[in-house]
């Protein structure tokens, strides 16, 4: 371990006082520690990307390294300082990163790699356990990035942002509200599913019943979305009798049973009108797995496209777009 800007005595104390190597015996592992290297990169550079695999986990030494949604700086999500450690997780799930992380000055960093870092823990279990607390604080993290998501909601909950018909959230919520959404999930490595959803043949509502009624059954199917959702769930007035549904954390086979749940709902609760008769309406929709990287425009295209073929399929029924269909509108 060499570097003109750290010197060799100074990297025991650093290491000693950082979460990973608290109370590890140095003298245990020198042989790991003398394969390692020191790194150094200049202010502004990438050290980790979502769209490489990491081998490595990086101890700063000096400097600053900033932990972030895209790799041009504005709002870093957190500040990684000297003792702390990146990388983690990545190389214990060999997943690609699910964030930048870039250099806020020039820093010097430890770099160990995945196989002198296995036999570190084998050789010192306090750094096992160390290991442990580290993740469990970036788990902890996550799941304050998600009780933020709740919170989101419930802010804008109180403007003046709700379809006044249906009781849901309108398109200016869900236009600003869904691409955060989806960068929380982005950050923490969520899952998350589209459900685009379509009263069928609501022409004919209005024709036979009367707008009155038409405006009835959307109020009601608004009533219904609301009652079924999760509270993460986040669901919008996509326009005319369209509703659209971000389902956070949840892969593509939980969203089907969740929009198949409220597609019977509906179907099994009628509009009971005011002269004394029921209305039994049904609906289509259209789903849609999302995945890093991809856009909200293309997510709603794959999803508005599954949603054309569960009308053309003869409705009452969810479509289920191929999860290439994200790529494929690109």
């Amino acid at each position: 371990m060499k570097n003109a800007d750290v010197l060799p005595d100074q990297v025991p104390t650093i290491l000693l006082e950082s979460k990973l190597f608290h109370g590890v015996d140095l003298t245990a592992i020198e042989i790991e520690l003398r394969e390692s290297q020191i790194q150094s990169i200049e202010a502004g550079q990438v050290l980790l990307d979502p769209k490489h695999i990491n081998t490595h986990i990086y101890l700063v030494l000096k400097g600053e390294l900033m932990v972030c949604l895209e790799p041009r700086v504005v709002n870093p999500l957190v500040r990684l300082g000297v003792g702390d450690c990146v990388g983690e997780l990545s190389i214990i799930d060999a997943s690609p990163p699910s964030a930048y992380v870039v250099s806020a000055e020039q820093t010097h960093m430890l770099v160990i790699s995945k196989a002198v870092l296995w036999r570190m823990l084998a050789l010192q279990q306090v750094m096992a356990l160390n290991l442990l607390h580290v993740l469990t604080h970036r788990i902890r993290e996550n799941n304050v990035v998600l009780l933020g998501s709740l919170e989101l909601q419930r802010q804008y909950r109180n403007k003046a942002e709700t379809d006044t018909l249906t009781g849901l959230h309108n398109r200016a919520w869900f236009e600003e509200v869904f691409p955060k959404q989806l960068e929380l999930c982005e950050r923490t490595g969520q899952h998350a599913s589209l459900l685009m959803v379509d009263i069928d043949h609501f022409k004919k509502v209005n024709d036979q019943y009367g707008h009155p009624c038409g405006d009835e059954a959307l109020r009601h199917i608004g009533s219904l979305l609301r009652r079924n959702l999760r509270s993460t769930d986040l669901c919008a007035r996509y326009g005319g009798e369209e509703m659209i549904i971000l389902m956070p954390g949840t892969e593509i086979s939980q969203g089907q049973l969740t929009a198949d749940r409220l597609r019977e709902s509906i179907a099994n609760t009628p509009l009971h009108l005011q002269d004394g008769r029921q209305l039994v309406l049904q609906v289509s929709g259209g789903l849609a797995q999302w995945q890093a990287g991809t856009a909200l425009t293309d997510l709603i295209r794959a999803a508005d496209n599954a949603l054309y073929e569960a009308k053309e399929g003869g409705r009452n029924q969810i479509s289920v777009s191929p999860l290439q269909s994200t790529i494929e509108f690109n």
